[in-house]
């Protein structure tokens, strides 16, 4: 008499991971969702701009904040500033709220940049305005990365390499 070979196991289908908080499908809701989690970075990259240390300590302390929302946040926080910028192209409120929060950071990095240039910490040609922009570009950048669940360079190598960048040649 053949034996039948025992039965497998069924196999459990792996448990997914939960999925991510919904973003809020009202106009008004996703505004003030953005508002709600990004004012408090702009508060914090404001203070350090505004504090006593010398300007490479304020900048290299201004670039971990935007980097670390940007780059290293919570996934939730990435997908929606990613939606908000997407919907910002059609929607005069999404692009008014991302515009000036991105705003008020570019003028923290560049007051910090000015105060670096003028005591000569930073290059005596560095133009203040066009840096802020570009650190803020390359923290925007790591929001993409962050989307996928990383990239080829961390954050924090952008933040040294930008933060080198501006101190080379002072």
């Amino acid at each position: 008499m053949k034996r039948k070979a025992p039965r497998p196991a069924p196999v459990s289908p792996p448990v997914p991971p939960p999925a991510p908080a919904p973003i809020p499908e009202s106009t008004a809701d996703t505004v003030r969702a953005i508002e709600e989690r990004f004012a408090p970075i702009v508060a914090a990259v404001d203070r350090v701009a505004r504090g006593s240390e010398s300007p490479a300590v304020r900048l290299e302390g201004a670039m971990e904040i935007i980097f670390g929302a940007h780059g290293q946040s919570d996934p939730d926080f990435s997908e929606l500033l990613l939606a908000g910028w997407t919907r910002a192209r059609h929607d005069k409120h999404h692009r008014l709220a991302l515009a000036w929060q991105r705003e008020q950071l570019r003028l923290a990095l560049q007051e910090i940049l000015e105060a670096g240039t003028a005591s000569g910490a930073f290059r005596k040609d560095l133009d203040a305005g066009a840096v802020a922009a570009v650190i803020l570009g390359a923290a925007e950048g790591c929001l993409l990365q962050a989307a996928t669940q990383g990239g080829a360079v961390p954050p924090g190598e952008i933040v040294r390499t930008l933060l080198s960048l501006a101190l080379s040649g002072a």
